[in-house]
């Protein structure tokens, strides 16, 4: 599946417009089946954010990059399927919740704008990572530019949720809820967190 400059640059641009135009900007995402699948595909564009979280995590752990950013194997894997299972786990855990919702055309457009935003996310978070791993800023510096990055993610899924499913359901605070909880989860289990 080939993913063309044009068609990521709209997907992304649409997903982040979600957050200022709402629904409307459902119609700059491709919402066809190939769009869906197209939209997994694309997960291969956080590499960069990947490398620059991985730079920060390995730096938390102790570890000097000097060393490689690679040296650590399973640390890299940690870092790559915490941020894949972070993207994936909301949408899964609405399947599990309520099975139905998979042939409903709402929940195909949430998952494909889900997953554009999950990008978007990524490289939001990967600022402060990036600040943090250069050494421009200190630990706790780092969380607190971390924390406001994070409201600004948490803003796009609400805007995501209520896009697609729309503000009659009343679905969006509680997608947003479960993402935290999600994420929490992703990260304690893959042994990121040092608390």
């Amino acid at each position: 599946m080939r993913l063309a400059a044009d068609d990521v640059a709209r997907s992304l641009r649409g997903s982040w417009h979600l957050m200022t135009r709402g629904s409307e900007a459902l119609e700059e995402l491709d919402l066809t089946r190939e769009g869906f699948w197209r939209s997994f595909a694309a997960f291969a564009l956080m590499l960069p954010a990947t490398i620059a979280i991985l730079a920060a995590v390995r730096l938390l752990a102790g570890l000097p990059n000097s060393a490689g950013l690679f040296a650590s194997p399973s640390l890299t894997m940690a870092v790559i399927g915490a941020e894949l299972l972070a993207v994936l786990a909301v949408p899964a855990l609405l399947i599990g919740l309520a099975p139905h919702l998979v042939h409903a055309p709402r929940f195909t457009s949430f998952v494909i704008a889900w997953n554009w935003a999950g990008i978007v996310s990524a490289s939001l978070i990967a600022v402060p990572a990036a600040v943090f791993a250069i050494g421009w800023s200190y630990p706790s510096l780092a969380g607190l530019q971390a924390l406001a990055f994070v409201t600004i993610v948490l803003r796009l899924r609400y805007c995501v949720a209520r896009a697609a499913f729309g503000p009659e359901s009343r679905l969006a605070a509680p997608i947003v809820l479960a993402s935290m909880v999600a994420d929490y989860s992703v990260v304690r289990l893959f042994g990121l967190l040092p608390l």
